[in-house]
């Protein structure tokens, strides 16, 4: 060697290049971008609630996270799916060639995960138009809770007043736009 000097000044910068830097972290980053698209298109995307924009199109995910991806379109049933956090192949090499270190830059900034599914494509299935009481819209429970009401009015267990302010109650609940025609019927 003739320039030992120079030599152990290139080691130290190596070493001090490798135990900065994470591999993933330069190579991969700390967001992943994720393709999205649905049938229908032109559908909402919302990741952890909050809208992101419309499909098709990309969207950018931070690794480090876990997220929750719905899609939703009016007059269709909204679907989710769950974005997760996995471990990359890219960890083990760069444990033995940065370090800990460089480990430890990649884990912090989450450029250690891939995150899975990286493609989501989701098929929307159209709202049924024809609803049957049964289907959960109310009406069921509605008429159940009059016909009690009228059962207890009926058997004389609630006064005139109590019969009239439940049932005000329950068309204010169930069907608040019928509340002046029930009220006139009464009159």
């Amino acid at each position: 060697m003739t320039n030992p000097i120079g030599f152990w000044r290139a080691c130290a910068l190596a070493i001090l290049m490798t135990s900065t830097f994470g591999c993933a972290t330069i190579v991969k980053g700390s967001n992943q971008k994720i393709p999205v698209a649905s049938e229908p298109s032109s559908a909402d995307i919302l990741v952890d609630g909050n809208l992101v924009g419309q499909t098709p199109t990309s969207i950018q995910l931070k690794r480090k996270q876990d997220h929750l991806v719905t899609i939703r379109k009016e007059g269709y049933e909204s679907k989710s799916v769950a974005v997760v956090k996995d471990i990359g192949g890219a960890v083990w090499g760069n444990i033995l060639a940065g370090g800990l270190i460089g480990w430890g830059v990649d884990a912090s900034t989450g450029a250690q995960y891939n995150l899975v599914p990286q493609t989501i494509s989701l098929k929307l299935d159209p709202l049924t138009l024809v609803r049957t009481p049964a289907a959960g819209d109310g009406q069921t429970e509605f008429v159940t809770k009059l016909k009690a009401l009228d059962e207890l009015h009926d058997g004389k267990r609630i006064s005139d007043e109590e019969y009239g302010r439940g049932r005000g109650d329950l068309f204010k609940q169930y069907m608040p736009e019928l509340i002046s025609k029930d009220a006139t019927a009464k009159e």
